[in-house]
């Protein structure tokens, strides 16, 4: 056990590797997994751009897929004591006012480190939730792929 403890941790994933390591942190940090919630944000289908045509989807179906997918990211990685959530909207907005519904006592948040175009583009979701957040937030820096000099 480490020298923190928290009650209740929120862990936003996007099914990215980085998230797996977010989870481990989280994990680390309470006395049992019933502590950590995963929270997914998946944007409303309203219609969705595909090259310059607009699909419009079923919302139930595309929730059905991405709880299938959460369930079966939980399975892949053993995660079955954690909670998880999924929400939709704007990730930042909505994961602030998930943990602070819930009374998380901390958000650990992976960072992707983009920057330049592509920062300016997405907006950072980490730096969203930090500045937004009730609680403290642990954001997790990229580690840096090596394989490229």
């Amino acid at each position: 056990m480490s020298l923190l403890s928290f009650n209740s941790i929120i862990v936003p994933i996007d099914f990215s590797e980085e998230c797996v390591g977010a989870v481990n942190t989280a994990l680390e940090l309470v006395n049992s997994p019933k502590q950590v919630t995963l929270v997914h944000v998946k944007c409303p289908t309203t219609y969705i751009t595909c090259g310059t045509a607009y699909v419009q989807l079923d919302e139930a179906e595309h929730t059905k897929q991405i709880e299938e997918h959460f369930q079966q990211f939980i399975q892949n990685h053993q995660w079955q004591e954690l909670n998880w959530t999924l929400l939709t909207g704007k990730p930042g907005e909505e994961i602030v006012s998930y943990a602070k519904e819930v009374n998380a006592s901390l958000i650990v948040i992976p960072s992707h480190g983009y920057h330049g175009i592509k920062r300016l583009m997405l907006g950072s979701v980490a730096e969203r939730v930090v500045r937004l957040a009730h609680c403290p937030v642990t954001v997790l820096k990229r580690r840096e792929d090596t394989t490229h000099h």
